[in-house]
């Protein structure tokens, strides 16, 4: 289910460590599903098979490709088309990670980082714009009905991807022409943008949230404004506060 215009608002992770954190419950068969196909990825020989969906549609999905995802149950039956073609998506892009990426985001899963996720958080503002820092009246005091994450969209990694080198935001220009790019496309042409995408964020060390990523694309056709809207807000919130605190 797309998100509400009321819980569009609520702001995305900071990065991939928010996964760490407590989650909308509607992100959860996502995140089980990004959860399961990492598991999988551990047989070389069902990683390949996922690899090989990487930007294709689904009637040209090779048969192993969807042996690896159906033998296990992983794509839900009541799935839509559209939204199958997300789960497809989503896990040849899990399945075409560098091994440097698969590490990282493997570690970022563990429980033990929990702790320091919650001590990075500032990038994840309140909905009624108070900052999460000052609200319980100690700057290392947080909240204690803190609301559940929308994890990071991929207009924010897009934006970390900018910040990690250049603070200051001065190198934006591409990364920004190349997410500018990506939401005035179709259904058709935002898949094929999605890998080069991955990889650009793998080469800069910005792990991707893939349940968040999942949530949004599955609802593309009929979201496509509102998600768009979402990731250009989060792209742009992140680089002047990244700027703000330089």
């Amino acid at each position: 289910m797309p998100m509400t215009t009321a819980e569009v608002d609520t702001p995305a992770g900071h990065d991939s460590s928010a996964l760490a954190e407590p989650r909308v419950d509607r992100l959860a068969p996502y995140d089980e599903f990004v959860m399961k196909v990492r598991e999988a990825c551990g047989e070389p020989g069902t990683q390949q098979a996922l690899r090989r969906g990487l930007g294709k549609p689904l009637d040209e999905m090779p048969a192993r490709t969807h042996a690896a995802l159906l033998r296990r149950g992983l794509v839900p039956d009541s799935a839509r088309p559209t939204e199958k073609r997300a789960y497809y998506a989503v896990a040849a892009l899990i399945a075409a990670r560098p091994r440097t990426m698969r590490k990282a985001d493997d570690h970022a899963m563990e429980p033990e980082d929990a702790g320091a996720a919650s001590g990075q958080d500032e990038g994840v503002a309140d909905p009624s714009g108070a900052d999460p820092a000052h609200t319980a009246g100690s700057e290392t005091e947080r909240p204690t009905d803190q609301r559940p994450s929308w994890g990071t969209s991929l207009g924010t990694s897009l934006a970390q991807a900018v910040t990690r080198d250049r603070p200051d935001g001065t190198r934006a220009g591409g990364i920004e022409s190349r997410l500018h790019l990506l939401v005035r496309q179709e259904t058709d042409g935002m898949y094929r943008m999605l890998p080069a995408i991955a990889r650009h964020l793998g080469s800069s060390g910005v792990p991707i949230d893939y349940g968040r990523l999942l949530h949004d694309i599955a609802f593309w056709r009929y979201q496509r404004g509102e998600t768009a809207m979402r990731w250009l807000e989060d792209f742009y919130r992140t680089i002047r506060r990244a700027t703000r605190d330089d």
